[in-house]
């Protein structure tokens, strides 16, 4: 995930009669911020939070994770319960999360207090993942289908994560139920690269998230930004629900997976972390 991070390129000029001279162009770090990524979901204890800071351009350590932080989650009016750092910067608790309800997060922390709100949504499963093989940026390629069936009342938004053997894709995968509300969906998991292709015996491994419209802005922003859509004059932070200043997004979502084989046969195999990756905090 980029934050506040850019890259700039130094070239060499050439002058006049074969004479070269390079010019050294200073670059200013910006100042670090903190990012708080969390999440609570319907899995059982399922809270996380991640707490980092960014890192600067000519910063060579990027041991980021930030220790020492007072992190509660609160279920609507009850009481806060305080997450325990288990490793440098990542705090968890043993929460489980229903729909309908609303976690308040807060995080104090260096004297400031940095909070956030997220109402777990419906749940919406996955019906089914297969495998489609059509032209898409000029080849003939596979990738991966979700069809899910959005629910009549309007307002709901999802977030997919594919894994391929294990692995997962970059790709951000959010939509909402603007033009597909209360209807049978068939959504496909397009990755927008030249060479990318799904491979016979490749494991696909899907995660679908029923978000809060928060968490949509903030996926989808950033899904804009690193896409470079026409409306964005240039690469900015996702838009975050953290208030007090902080980067990143706390969310209450609840999770749907499923998992498909590319086209196997009797030559495939499967080692078992390829049908059911481990989830982290911050994907």
């Amino acid at each position: 995930m980029r934050y506040l991070r850019n890259i700039f390129s130094v070239v060499s000029c050439l002058f006049l009669i074969s004479c070269e001279k390079v010019i050294t162009v200073p670059i200013k770090d910006a100042a670090p911020q903190y990012v708080i990524n969390g999440y609570i979901t319907d899995s059982e204890n399922s809270c996380r939070v991640l707490i980092y800071t960014t890192v600067g351009f000519n910063d060579t350590n990027f041991e980021t994770g930030v220790s020492g932080a007072i992190v509660t989650v609160a279920e609507n009016d009850k009481s806060p319960v305080r997450l325990e750092e288990v490793e440098r910067g990542l705090y968890r608790a043993n929460l489980t999360g229903k729909s309908g309800n609303t976690y308040s997060l807060r995080v104090e922390l260096d004297g400031k207090i940095y909070t956030a709100a997220s109402t777990m949504p419906r749940k919406v499963n996955i019906d089914t993942l297969y495998i489609t093989e059509r032209p898409f940026l000029g080849k003939t390629r596979k990738f991966a289908t979700v069809e899910f069936t959005d629910p009549p009342q309007s307002g709901n938004a999802y977030r997919f994560i594919q894994y391929v053997n294990g692995e997962p894709e970059a790709t951000v995968f959010v939509t909402n139920d603007t033009l597909i509300n209360g209807r049978r969906v068939k959504y496909d998991l397009l990755v927008f690269n030249d060479e990318y292709t799904l491979y016979k015996c490749d494991q696909v491994y899907v995660v679908m998230q029923s978000i809060d419209y928060s968490n949509y802005l903030f996926w989808n922003s950033l899904n804009q930004s690193a896409l470079g859509a026409p409306q964005t004059a240039s690469p900015a932070n996702p838009l975050s629900n953290i208030k007090g200043g902080a980067l990143g997004h706390f969310s209450a979502h609840t999770i749907s997976s499923y998992n498909v084989a590319v086209f196997p046969d009797s030559t495939c195999s499967y080692p078992e972390s390829s049908l059911r990756p481990e989830l982290k905090v911050w994907e």
